[in-house]
């Protein structure tokens, strides 16, 4: 996650409401959110649970079995069982072209997104990076950013980053546990 200070925002590139699960409300999404599916031809949205429930509904028979979890953490399936499965239609406009609210790889985040969270951190006095290597442009270029614009940046991830050349301050750690540090000294 690419965050700046609370009190301006946290711009991650989580798609799975992590943030706002953990009590966050000032959240930018950059990828977008796996929790909202949309109709890419009439832009029909709904929430992923209710999605969830029309898939179960329309496969009632349809029990997958795995044949093997493979290392990017897909799951490989019969293909003679795929061909039962009966792919969900839009209900607005019967189209099959419904997906995630997400900016998958090599696709853009929207340009208006972009310029969004670089107003964010324009008005942030310092950047924190949290659990990301910042490999992708999409949140490298807020850096890069935040460099020009003479921010302080601290990095805190347990592996190297792109922008270790860069930051002021570069602390090698789990999230997880260097937070909860924070939480139970009440820093």
């Amino acid at each position: 996650a690419v965050v700046s200070t609370q009190s301006t925002g946290i711009i991650t590139q989580n798609v799975d409401r992590l943030h706002q699960k953990a009590g966050s409300s000032r959240v930018s999404e950059l990828h977008g959110t796996t929790n909202i599916v949309t109709c890419q031809r009439c832009n029909y949205v709904t929430d992923r649970d209710a999605f969830q429930g029309y898939i179960q509904r329309t496969n009632d028979q349809f029990v997958a079995e795995i044949i093997n979890v493979t290392p990017d953490a897909d799951a490989e399936i019969d293909p003679e069982l795929i061909k039962s499965f009966n792919t969900p239609l839009c209900p607005d406009c019967g189209s099959d072209l419904l997906k995630p609210q997400v900016v998958f790889f090599g696709a853009n985040v929207l340009p208006e997104k972009v310029e969004f969270c670089y107003e964010k951190v324009r008005a942030a006095d310092r950047i924190l990076v949290a659990g990301s290597s910042l490999h992708v442009m999409s949140g490298y270029r807020f850096i890069l950013d935040g460099t020009r614009r003479e921010k302080e940046i601290a990095i805190l991830n347990i592996g190297p980053t792109r922008a270790d050349h860069v930051t002021d301050l570069k602390v090698t750690a789990r999230c997880g546990e260097f937070f909860s540090l924070f939480r139970d000294n009440n820093l």
